[in-house]
C-alpha cells in the first residue's frame, strides 16, 4: 500500500467518526452549528446546520423554562429524526449516539449565553404583565 492510499484510508476513517448533516457538511466540533433563538415564546432554540445552503437546515432543539423564581430549565434538547438516523447509519447507533449526546451536551452548557436568554425571558413576562395590567385598568 503506497502512502497515498494510507492517507487516503486515515481520512476516510477519520471522516467515519465525525457527526454529518445528509446535505454532505461534516460537523467536528458542537462549535460548528448555528444557534437559533427565534421561537421566543415557545421558549426554544433552533439548531441549524452551519451549511447555509443545507435542505434539511434545522437538526434539532433546545426547549427551557424560567420559573417563577427566575431559575432556568432545561426541559428537553434532541436532533430530530433524519439526522439522528443519517448519522446511525453511517457510524452505527452506539457511536452516533454517543456524539450526538456529546454534541448536545456541550451546545447546551457552552455555547448558549444561558443569562442573556434568562433576562430576555423575564424582561418579556415583565412587559406581558404591565401590558395585561394596563388592559385591566383600560377596561375598569
Amino acid at each position: 500500500m503506497s502512502s497515498s492510499e494510507v492517507e487516503a484510508v486515515k481520512e476516510k476513517v477519520k471522516e467515519e467518526e465525525i457527526i454529518q448533516c445528509p446535505c454532505g457538511r461534516y460537523i467536528s466540533s458542537p462549535a460548528e452549528y448555528k444557534l437559533l433563538y427565534l421561537k421566543k415564546e415557545m421558549n426554544e432554540i433552533d439548531i441549524l446546520c452551519p451549511n447555509d445552503v443545507c435542505f434539511l437546515r434545522e437538526l434539532g432543539f433546545i426547549k427551557f423554562d424560567v420559573d417563577d423564581e427566575g431559575r432556568l430549565k432545561i426541559t428537553g434538547a434532541s436532533f430530530y429524526p433524519p439526522f439522528v438516523t443519517w448519522n446511525t447509519a453511517r457510524l452505527g447507533t452506539d457511536k452516533a449516539l454517543k456524539l450526538l449526546k456529546s454534541h448536545l451536551r456541550e451546545i447546551v452548557t457552552r455555547y448558549i449565553d444561558w443569562a442573556r436568554v434568562k433576562a430576555d425571558v423575564l424582561k418579556r413576562r415583565k412587559e406581558q404583565e404591565e401590558r395585561e395590567r394596563a388592559a385591566e385598568s383600560g377596561s375598569s
